[in-house]
């Protein structure tokens, strides 16, 4: 059977879904394929080149289209779908900040962003920084969302020698949602 770019990086995600990002190889992917590894690494010749085509297929996945008529709105919108879009794979989070992909889907996400940022008046230096600000901001969320606590591992909540710490404690150790989290970190970054 011939197989192609596509059947590899399917495959890769099934594994991925099984496995986590520490299982995922070349030979899982063949093995997920029932393929032999020399056809896998037809099309990949290494892990982190499939990382690179998996991340640039997650990150191609959010839909640039539909999108409100306001450009701030329209950022918030794609940098949720962004979000979205890692969160619906196992570890997607830290397989996408793992990677320096520049695919033409990624592009397409970026250009979204950062014309909305200089639709709505940013310089082009401010629309840059911003756009790193929100992708960076969202990666880190997404991972850690991804990431499930160490069992049994409470914070230690005795602060009497951090004392702007003790003042905000409960507000700081509310687990309210990390759509919440998410929401308002991006409102603040965008100014709403």
């Amino acid at each position: 059977m011939r197989w192609t770019q596509d059947d590899v990086i399917s495959a890769a995600f099934a594994t991925l879904e099984q496995e986590g990002l520490e299982g995922l190889s070349l030979r899982g992917v063949a093995r997920a394929l029932g393929a032999h590894l020399n056809s896998v690494s037809w099309y990949v010749k290494t892990k982190a080149s499939l990382i690179e085509k998996m991340a640039d297929t997650i990150v191609g996945s959010v839909n640039v289209r539909d999108l409100p008529a306001d450009p701030l709105q329209q950022v918030r919108t794609v940098i949720g779908r962004y979000r979205r879009a890692m969160l619906s794979h196992r570890d997607g989070g830290r397989l996408v900040a793992g990677t320096y992909t520049s695919g033409d889907r990624t592009l397409r996400v970026a250009e979204v962003i950062v014309g909305g940022l200089l639709a709505a008046d940013y310089t082009e230096e401010e629309a840059a920084r911003l756009c790193w600000a929100l992708v960076y901001f969202t990666l880190g969320l997404t991972q850690e969302q991804q990431t499930p606590p160490p069992a049994g591992k409470e914070p230690d909540t005795t602060w009497e020698s951090y004392p702007a710490l003790a003042k905000v404690g409960k507000s700081l150790l509310v687990h309210d949602s990390y759509d919440l989290r998410f929401d308002y970190g991006v409102a603040r970054l965008l100014g709403l």
